[in-house]
């Protein structure tokens, strides 16, 4: 997503130093770039929007032992991921996205710890929910930072 939005100020900022006798066969090309990155971007957030449903669903239908087994070890996965991305701060606001890293996953242990206190399945079920949602963004997070870092 951030590449295709660098990709798309870096061709506005071409349009917009074009002079008038460049060729409009140059703004066509542009045009089309920009076209075909926005369609990759959109695939990528039809596949990730579809995983995600996909992932909630399945959840849902899981025994509390399993989802909290898997839910943990997934925590556990990515308190390795953030531990890795710690050696590569090079940069000072990486830093702090890391730092911010380190307290998602700490909250993400206390909803876990919460949830699995609680008896009654309704409830259990309900936070599911938002305990997902605090998962999934955590996730996210950590491949952009991947990402950025270049792993």
């Amino acid at each position: 997503m951030k590449k295709a939005i660098l990709t798309c100020l870096a061709l506005s900022l071409c349009l917009h130093s074009l002079r008038a006798d460049d060729s409009l066969e140059q703004l066509r090309r542009a045009a089309e770039k920009l076209k075909n990155e926005f369609a990759k971007v959109k695939e990528q957030g039809e596949v990730k929007g579809r995983e995600w449903y996909k992932k909630a669903k399945d959840r849902l239908t899981v025994s509390r032992e399993e989802y909290l087994k898997q839910s943990g070890a997934a925590l556990t996965r990515w308190k390795a991921d953030i531990d890795v991305l710690k050696e590569q701060m090079g940069r000072e606001y990486f830093k702090t996205r890391v730092t911010a890293l380190e307290q998602h996953h700490a909250f993400a242990v206390k909803e876990m710890e919460t949830l699995s206190t609680i008896t009654d399945e309704a409830q259990f079920r309900a936070r599911q929910k938002s305990f997902d949602k605090t998962l999934w963004t955590l996730e996210a997070a950590i491949e952009q930072a991947q990402e950025e870092a270049g792993l």
